[in-house]
């Protein structure tokens, strides 16, 4: 191992010519080359090991049992959440096509969850001028809460909707027949969406709701767009809307109870296509596959971020570099005492490894 010299400069095809060198590159082609590739870096001895994990951060953005983590997904052919238990248990958050839309090359991202996911959260950092965001939510008896001025306001797209095609969706609750088909403005503004998305290039649009794999039973029709799923339980995402909403009134608490009995029954209904889109999603290699933020995961993330520091130091030689980590972790009474103990045991294996 001492013959590599650490150069950031080494592209994937260098690296792979080295024995003591194993990635796991994210243009794997079958389950079994994926198994394979983390076989290989599994034979290696530790210090080979972070060798291999330093340039799997610097060219891949994770060490290597994370990208085998990810890459997983791409190939599972069986959910490893059987079908409708997404009621009760959460799942990962999916990213399709978000370097297309980050870098504009696609304008059009619909972003999926169920109401108190975390959609309007997941769509945070898109802010700003040449932006639209639409939440599907408000295309319902929309004229009990925006004049048509205020779509002007809102979205040229919502606007440009309800004044021409979507006009006889302009009503309120009393207009409303109760017993309509309730997907037929959510088909129908969707497919308006992506012709005015198409037509309006310069502008991006984001449109929030679980309405988009409700009522549409084929996620092919969506492989051009960005598509972002999120994976908290139906359960889970209504705790926390009623838990944001708890400073409502009694009756409107009890509405939202209420709510949850009809939208928990209309989920189960078409709960086969939420498995659906997932499944169909998941296994694209252009889909980032996210762990819900919570504890464990973000604990997770920062002991991660910690070795990867020390993986640099050993693999540049700085043995004082790994000694002050050790030394920094030791002094922060702020660290969560598991990653405190992970860290600092990592040290003294890296500088044993040195020897």
């Amino acid at each position: 191992m001492s013959a590599l010299v650490p150069d950031d400069k080494l592209s994937l095809e260098e690296l792979k010519k080295h024995k003591d060198i194993a990635l796991i590159s994210d243009d794997v082609s079958s389950r079994e080359e994926l198994i394979e590739s983390l076989m290989n870096y599994l034979k290696l001895n530790r210090k080979q090991r972070r060798y291999s994990d330093y340039y799997s951060v610097k060219l891949f953005g994770c060490n290597v049992c994370d990208m085998f983590i990810s890459l997983s997904y791409r190939f599972k052919y069986e959910p490893l959440i059987p079908m409708n238990e997404t009621f009760f248990v959460s799942e990962p958050d999916l990213y399709y096509n978000k370097k297309a839309f980050d870098e504009g090359d696609i304008n059009l991202c619909f972003v999926i969850g169920y109401s108190g996911s975390g959609k309007s959260v997941l769509t945070r950092e898109y802010e700003g001028d040449g932006i639209e965001k639409v939440s599907l939510d408000d295309l319902v008896c929309v004229k009990d809460h925006y004049t048509m001025e205020d779509l002007k306001v809102m979205s040229s797209m919502l606007y440009s909707f309800f004044e021409g095609p979507g006009a006889k969706y302009y009503i309120s609750i009393k207009e409303r027949d109760l017993f309509a088909d309730r997907s037929e403005v959510f088909t129908e503004f969707i497919k308006f969406a992506r012709k005015y998305a198409s037509a309006h290039k310069e502008t991006k649009f984001i449109l929030e709701g679980i309405w988009t794999y409700l009522f549409f039973g084929d996620p092919s029709k969506f492989d051009k767009y960005a598509v972002y799923m999120k994976g908290t339980s139906l359960i889970k995402s209504k705790l926390r809307r009623m838990k944001r909403e708890s400073s409502n009134t009694a009756v409107e608490s009890w509405d939202r109870l209420l709510e949850f009995g009809i939208y928990a029954g209309d989920t189960t209904f078409k709960d086969s296509n939420v498995d659906k889109w997932r499944r169909h999603f998941e296994k694209k290699k252009e889909t980032v596959i996210k762990q819900e933020d919570n504890y464990f995961t973000l604990l997770k993330q920062n002991i991660m971020a910690q070795i990867n520091d020390i993986n640099s130091c050993f693999v540049h030689g700085d043995a004082e570099g790994i000694r002050a980590i050790s030394k920094k972790a030791a002094a922060d009474c702020k660290m969560d005492i598991t990653e405190k103990t992970i860290v600092i045991e990592e040290c003294r294996r890296a500088i044993a490894d040195l020897a």
